[in-house]
């Protein structure tokens, strides 16, 4: 088992956009129309302001993803690290490259000089939470609803 972590190559983020619909359903647990649509939306608007993404390949297969990118902090206007999307595809999951992503992306975060990297989760998603806990994430807010 051979596992690359490097930037998405062209064919890549080809495959990256064919999984972006199921890849957004599954993120946020609503279902609707315009997923995939809106979600290489956002990725093309993420890269177009020098966001990348960095890819997981077992023997040269995809298997995973995150895309680095960068935000603001809205309190104190710090350049932060952000990581806007991380996916694994089914058939891999449960093996570490999630893991090992998100690890390979904090090592990357602070070779561009972050020192603050952060991410939003759904509440439901506890699988994803726990990992990032083991990783170090810590919770920083909470964004609330109600239905009125």
């Amino acid at each position: 088992m051979t596992i690359v972590l490097e930037r998405a190559t062209e064919p890549e983020l080809i495959e990256i956009y064919d999984y972006a619909g199921q890849n957004r359903q599954e993120a946020t647990g609503i279902t609707a129309d315009n997923h995939q649509e809106e979600m290489i939306k956002a990725y093309e608007n993420s890269i177009k302001h020098g966001a990348y993404f960095l890819v997981a390949r077992n023997n040269g297969i995809l298997v995973g993803w995150v895309l680095m990118d960068k935000s603001t902090d809205w309190f104190t206007g710090k350049e932060i690290g952000w990581i806007s999307d991380v996916y694994v595809k089914a058939e891999f999951r449960k093996q570490g490259y999630a893991k090992q992503l998100l690890q390979q992306s904090l090592l990357e975060f602070k070779s561009l000089g972050y020192s603050d990297v952060r991410l939003n989760v759904f509440s439901f998603n506890e699988s994803a939470i726990r990992l990032y806990e083991k990783i170090g994430f810590q919770d920083l807010c909470k964004f609330m609803k109600v239905e009125i």
